[in-house]
């Protein structure tokens, strides 16, 4: 899961109309979650995706609207195209994915550039907008990777990774990411990217507690992406013992990173 850029101005309660044109039936979620902002409501449905409540954060995420929209979208198009929850479908998967990134999100704009790049739907003009879009609004692994198509060259790993899970190639794709974990220096980024993969269940089996260490090891490393979701578990007690200070500690470090996520909760905590 990468950056996501959202603004913070909505803080009436949404619309109820659902997004990504799938029906959304509000009637079975709380008034807490209803009542919330959107950047609150993202938060929520995380948890309760952490929890392995899957169908419970689907159903929050299709009723996010304002500025949590292009978040819960890219968040929806995370479940199609892996398949966690819902059937896989790759073609809804890119629908969503272009829906998010026209709304906003440069996660939803690199991760389409990934597709049209490396996966059967290959389109390399396509490839080159999205990419170019998501390094434009400061997407750095984007940028890299626009620079290396330029070159020839290989490129970022991480990059590789993406591509073989795109093409369901989970072995070849784990094995990369346990090499470049086991590095000298770890790289954060491919700990953390297992730790998604242990705590979603794609391509390992789920393992909430394995994610949990994978997760702490790489925000000790200064991963705020890591730090972000180590946060998370803390505050809901999932992975790690509830405490509410090392939640807050985590939630404040990924915050001095400019994690966008991290920011928008404190900004929406009360005092």
């Amino acid at each position: 899961m990468k950056k996501i850029s959202l603004s913070m101005i909505f803080t009436g309660v949404l619309s109820l109309t659902a997004v990504g044109g799938y029906a959304a039936d509000s009637n079975a979620l709380p008034d807490e979650f209803l009542d919330a902002r959107p950047s609150n409501q993202l938060y929520m449905a995380y948890a309760e995706f952490k929890m392995g409540h899957h169908q419970l954060a689907r159903q929050m995420w299709l009723n996010i609207g304002g500025s949590g929209r292009s978040e819960a979208l890219f968040n929806l198009a995370n479940l199609y195209t892996q398949g966690v929850g819902v059937s896989k479908d790759a073609q809804r998967g890119i629908e969503l994915y272009r829906e998010s990134a026209e709304a906003g999100s440069r996660a939803a704009a690199y991760q389409l550039g990934l597709i049209y790049l490396h996966s059967s739907f290959k389109n390399p003009e396509e490839a080159r907008h999205w990419l170019t879009v998501a390094a434009l609004d400061g997407d750095s692994d984007a940028a890299s990777l626009l620079a290396s198509l330029e070159s020839n060259d290989p490129g970022d790993p991480l990059s590789r990774v993406e591509s073989l899970l795109i093409n369901d190639a989970a072995e070849q794709a784990l094995e990369l990411l346990h090499s470049l974990a086991a590095a000298t220096p770890p790289d954060d980024r491919a700990v953390t990217r297992l730790a998604w993969l242990y705590e979603s269940g794609l391509a390992v089996e789920r393992d909430i507690n394995r994610a949990a260490e994978l997760f702490l090891q790489a925000a000790e490393a200064g991963n705020a992406e890591a730090q972000y979701a180590l946060s998370v578990m803390y505050q809901t007690g999932v992975g790690q013992g509830q405490d509410s200070a090392l939640a807050d500690l985590w939630l404040q470090r990924s915050a001095v990173q400019n994690y966008k996520p991290a920011l928008d909760k404190l900004a929406n905590s009360p005092d």
